[in-house]
């Protein structure tokens, strides 16, 4: 059964870990301290109402895709086999 399962496992893992990983609105209401921030919360405070510093946001951009682009790389195989368990040749 688990077999059959790991694509919808990988799905569900995926979810959840860009979920936890986007987390925007409760580590800005629960953290006080700023070297604590979620990567969201930090990219939003650098978005300055005059100064704007857009290398270290694209910086930071860049490190908050890199991981869910590793993640999927990691996973889509599994995505694939689940596409293909359902179609028939023919």
């Amino acid at each position: 059964m688990v077999p059959s399962l790991r694509p919808v496992l990988a799905t569900l893992a995926i979810f959840t870990f860009l979920s936890t990983w986007n987390d925007f609105l409760w580590p800005l209401v629960v953290l006080s301290d700023d070297a604590k921030y979620t990567l969201p919360v930090a990219l939003a405070n650098l978005a300055g109402e005059h100064v704007q510093d857009t290398e270290l946001m694209m910086a930071g951009s860049v490190l908050t895709v890199l991981p869910v682009l590793l993640l999927f790389v990691l996973l889509q195989r599994y995505y694939i086999e689940g596409i293909m368990a359902g179609s028939t040749k023919g």
